[in-house]
């Protein structure tokens, strides 16, 4: 698909990074991340999410090595079935983590996470950043055992982890995974 725009060209490039560089994102693009992400879209404006950015090297490593004790002796799907390797990581190397939290009683609040969490990932392909989107440790997160880590992130009642953020400058070019054309039909 021939891109028209920077938009299209961000939205068709952009691929989930699985292997970062070491090297940290600047502060200056952070703060563009997370102004488009506040920028989203929400149901009736009422911004019903809380980002939490990790740079912090211990609490990501208490958050990783939580999940790891987590998947032990159970069936993981995708790179998470592989946390029992030697080096495992569920951010995959990444050194910038971006916790979305939504609502908990905000019916709309989880499309309106999804909305901000879009807006990060084509911002960060527009800057030459990686990003992947990683769910699978969410169910660490909503366990008693993350309480400590939990806490950490200093969320508000009533909002709970529903997603996380892998960013950093990409250490691999994956192509594109097909897509299924057929699953869009237009009404008319």
């Amino acid at each position: 698909m021939e891109a028209t725009n920077q938009t299209v060209e961000s939205i068709m490039s952009r691929r989930s990074i699985r292997s970062y560089k070491a090297e940290q994102i600047t502060a200056e693009q952070l703060d563009t991340l997370t102004e488009c992400a506040i920028n989203a879209p929400s149901a009736l404006n009422k911004q019903s999410w809380e980002v939490r950015v990790i740079q912090k090297p211990d609490l990501i490593k208490a958050i990783n090595d939580g999940f790891i004790n987590f998947a032990k002796g159970k069936e993981m799907k995708g790179s998470a079935s592989k946390a029992q390797q030697e080096g495992f990581s569920v951010f995959h190397g990444a050194p910038t983590i971006i916790v979305v939290a939504n609502d908990t009683t905000n019916h709309y609040s989880e499309v309106d996470c999804g909305l901000l969490g879009q807006n990060i990932l084509l911002a960060a392909e527009s800057m030459g950043i990686g990003t992947c989107v990683v769910g699978s440790v969410i169910a660490y997160m909503s366990t008693p055992e993350a309480k400590e880590v939990i806490a950490q992130l200093n969320l508000p009642e009533n909002f709970a982890p529903l997603y996380t953020i892998s960013v950093g400058y990409p250490n691999e070019w994956p192509d594109a995974k097909p897509r299924d054309k057929a699953k869009v039909q237009v009404l008319k």
